[in-house]
C-alpha cells in the first residue's frame, strides 16, 4: 500500500488521499457499527462518548441553533475490539508506519458525522488541541465512509501550512470549544478541497490547517478518524497520555 513518494507528497503539502485503503467488507461492516450508534446515541457502548450537532451551535444562546442530531463519536477504538481491528488493518498500518516510523500507536479517535445541513467546522490544527511531542510525530487518518464531496462539507487543507508549527490561538467567545489560529502574519494559500470516495484516507500531519464547510445535502456524510503517533510520543497534558486509543508496537 504505501509508497515512497507518499512520504515526499505528504512532507511537502502536509496531507495525503488514498483511495481504496478500506475493503468492501471492512466498510459495510463499520457502516453498520456506525449506523447502529447514531440510531441508539442514548445507549452507547460502555466508556464511547457522543457528540450532538448542538454541542458546537454558533449561537449557544439560541434555540433555534440547538438540534439533537449525533455530531460524532470518541473512544470507538478504546473500547470496541471491532474498531481496533479497523485500526491494526494492514493498508492502513502502511500508511501509518510509511509516514511514522516502525512503531505506532493510535494515540485517539473520533467519528465525524455531519447530518444534512451539518454545521462547518472551523479552520484548526490537531495539534493545538493534543499537543504530542515530538511535534511531527502525530499523523491522523481521516476514513471516508461516504463519498465526501465539496457539497457535503469535504476536508478542506491549506497546503504547507505544517511547516509553521502550531499557530498562537484565540477562542470566540460564540464556540469557545475551537481553537482559532492567529494565522495573520502569514500568507498562506487558500484551503484546497479534498473530495474522495468512501474507503479513500487522507492523512493529515497534526499541525495542517483544516476545515469542512457545511453539508448542503440532504444525506449524511460519515467519517472516523485514527490519530496515529509513534510509540515514544507522548502529549504535553498528561490527561491525554492517559486516555491513549490503542498501543499497537
Amino acid at each position: 500500500m504505501f509508497q515512497l513518494e507518499m512520504k515526499t507528497a505528504y512532507a511537502l503539502s502536509g496531507y495525503l488521499a488514498v483511495e481504496g485503503v478500506l475493503t468492501p467488507d471492512q466498510l459495510t461492516a463499520i457502516r453498520e457499527h456506525i449506523d447502529a450508534l447514531i440510531a441508539d446515541p442514548e445507549n452507547p457502548p460502555n466508556g464511547v462518548g457522543i457528540g450532538r450537532e448542538g454541542n458546537t451551535a454558533k449561537d449557544n444562546d439560541s434555540e433555534a441553533a440547538w438540534n439533537d442530531d449525533i455530531r460524532g463519536a470518541s473512544f470507538l477504538v478504546r473500547f470496541i475490539p471491532f474498531f481496533q481491528d479497523i485500526a491494526r488493518s494492514p493498508n492502513l498500518l502502511s500508511l501509518a508506519h510509511g509516514l511514522l516510523g516502525p512503531r505506532v500507536k493510535v494515540f485517539r479517535d473520533q467519528a465525524l458525522f455531519k447530518p444534512p445541513g451539518g454545521q462547518a467546522k472551523p479552520l484548526h490544527q490537531d495539534q493545538s488541541y493534543f499537543r504530542v511531542q515530538p511535534i511531527d510525530n502525530l499523523a491522523t487518518a481521516w476514513i471516508a465512509l461516504d463519498d465526501a464531496t465539496i457539497e457535503n462539507g469535504c476536508m478542506c487543507y491549506v497546503p504547507g501550512s505544517h511547516k509553521h508549527g502550531i499557530f498562537p490561538i484565540t477562542h470566540d467567545s460564540e464556540r469557545p470549544v475551537h481553537h482559532i489560529p492567529d494565522t495573520s502574519n502569514l500568507d498562506l494559500p487558500d484551503p484546497v478541497p479534498v473530495p474522495v470516495p468512501a474507503g479513500s484516507v487522507i492523512f493529515h500531519h497534526g499541525c495542517t490547517l483544516h476545515r469542512s464547510a457545511e453539508n448542503t445535502t440532504d444525506t449524511w456524510r460519515k467519517a472516523i478518524i485514527f490519530h496515529y503517533s509513534t510509540s515514544d510520543a507522548a502529549s504535553e497534558k498528561d490527561e491525554l497520555n492517559d486516555q491513549v486509543s490503542l498501543e499497537i508496537d
